[in-house]
């Protein structure tokens, strides 16, 4: 009986013993998972997110035309304040101009004008020495310019080739305002425009001789077409750049279904079998060249056999004998009889109108328009197309960031690096400052921040980082994570009881 009293004495501590370890581990257990393995998991799983001024994005306002005003010199030697006066009080009520931000600014003539106005016998070689003053700058905006009245054959308005605008004392009112408002309409023209290629920094203009003989491309056709190509790019740098190149595309004996026509001692090519030749250059016409926007422009020589061709339309013949391919951004295919001067200005004229350079459309025959120099584009144009484009760079811009501050704010799981995060700040502050260079006039600032606003939005919208959990559903996350805490949390709780009790009795 004693001794199992005391067998009884020495196995009751025991049991306590055990049961006191018993809770320790699992209260030592719950420490380490809650304490340090949540925590550890927590860090290492969050989403990385770098701060992000949502709230500024989504507020963001696009502009429109009218937020930008054109300041308009006006130059004579006269009192410039007086003429300007009379002249804004009469534009001011010209229904053609109302719907125009503008105002004509005073500024007399400087003494190396003068001297040219007065030792020059035309206007046009008024507008080159005008020009060569002007340094080449582009971007200086328009100024109209007071002559006499003998360098104006009654009283008509001449454009020049550079920002100036020519008129005089004996200037009609109405023939004044019908011009000014023809070149400002060529500001706004892009709303219903046929322009095919989209705002970009570069471009590509890839010109393509196509025949089935190397001796049918003639060199002087070819170094024509790069020669008129080459001044236009040169020029058309103080918007975009554009990289020029040409190849010689092989076809086959060259033949294509063409049927010949006794009455015109020629071959026909309707205007729907030109799609069958289209398909045949279209694989070989590089459309992998670069990601950059890509301008096709293809020189078809006939083969002797089926020479001359001719495009008809219906039954009558197509007087370009050319046709546009709206896959070609713009671009088209032109039959190539002979060698003409011709042929180079048609492709130039089509690569304006898909850049957004329109030409002026003088119906009335109110003014006089100067020739274009080699280059085939006036320093007015581009002016007028680096407005447009500045508010088109930046409403782009903005869209793109409201964009991403819409998809940041509906998929949490998205991460937003560092440098998402600079190249977002680096945009939102380039929108400011070219909206404050708007406003000061400052056009090639404007241009430029509006430029590095557009490219810093569409890198960050674009960043692969962001796509790789674009569509990855937050349901998802319990199919990962339950399988893994399952297991461990029930236990973990089942010890939480325990714990609970033994203190419970104490």
């Amino acid at each position: 009986m004693a001794s199992l009293l005391m067998k009884n004495h020495s196995t009751t501590p025991v049991s306590q013993d055990t049961h006191s370890h018993s809770i320790g581990a699992a209260l030592t257990f719950i420490v380490i998972l809650l304490g340090i393995g949540v925590p550890v998991w927590w860090n290492t799983t969050t989403v990385q997110r770098a701060y992000l001024p949502l709230e500024e994005l989504s507020n963001m306002v696009t502009l429109s035309e009218n937020d930008q005003r054109f300041h308009i010199l006006f130059k004579t030697t006269e009192d410039a304040s007086v003429l300007v006066k009379k002249l804004q009080n009469d534009l001011s009520e010209s229904e053609e101009l109302s719907s125009y931000n503008f105002s004509i600014v005073p500024y007399p003539l400087n003494p190396k004008e003068v001297n040219i106005l007065l030792s020059q016998n035309s206007i046009d070689a008024i507008d080159v020495g005008f020009e060569e003053l002007s340094e080449n700058n582009l971007l200086d905006g328009l100024s109209i310019v007071q002559v006499p009245s003998h360098y104006l054959p009654s009283g008509k308005v001449y454009i020049g080739r550079h920002n100036f605008l020519y008129i005089s004392e004996e200037t009609n009112f109405k023939s004044f305002c019908s011009m000014l408002a023809s070149i400002l309409s060529t500001y706004n023209l892009h709303e219903n425009s046929i322009a095919n290629l989209p705002i970009s920094n570069q471009y590509n203009v890839l010109l393509t001789f196509a025949t089935s003989n190397l001796n049918m491309v003639h060199p002087s056709l070819v170094s024509m077409f790069e020669e008129n190509f080459a001044a236009f790019s040169k020029k058309f740098r103080h918007v975009s750049d554009l990289s020029i190149s040409s190849q010689v595309v092989y076809i086959g004996n060259g033949h294509i279904g063409a049927d010949y026509s006794t009455d015109n001692n020629a071959f026909i090519l309707n205007e729907e079998k030109v799609v069958s030749l289209i398909n045949i250059l279209e694989p070989r016409l590089g459309n992998q060249l670069s990601s950059d926007p890509t301008f096709h422009w293809v020189l078809y020589v006939p083969h002797e056999e089926q020479s001359p061709m001719y495009i008809f339309k219906s039954s009558s013949p197509i007087t370009t004998n050319s046709v546009l391919s709206p896959r070609w951004n713009g671009g088209g295919l032109q039959i190539v009889n002979g060698i003409e001067h011709s042929f180079a200005g048609l492709a130039l004229c089509q690569l304006r109108n898909a850049l957004g350079v329109f030409s002026l459309q003088n119906i009335e025959d109110s003014y006089v328009s100067l020739d274009y120099d080699e280059s085939g584009v006036h320093a007015w144009e581009l002016y007028l197309l680096t407005r447009r484009r500045t508010i088109q760079f930046l409403n782009q811009a903005m869209i793109t960031l409201k964009s991403l501050s819409q998809l940041l704010e509906q998929i949490g799981n998205i991460v937003v690096s560092e440098e998402i995060k600079d190249l977002v700040v680096t945009s939102v502050k380039m929108v400011d400052a070219a909206r404050r260079a708007i406003q000061n006039g400052n056009l090639q600032q404007a241009y430029r921040d509006a430029k590095v606003a557009n490219v810093c939005a569409e890198k960050a919208f674009f960043d692969p980082s962001l796509l790789a959990l674009l569509y990855f559903p937050e349901d998802q996350k319990y199919a990962i994570y339950i399988p893994l805490f399952l297991p461990i949390g029930i236990p973990v709780l089942l010890s939480l009881r325990s714990v609970y009790m033994h203190f419970l009795k104490r």
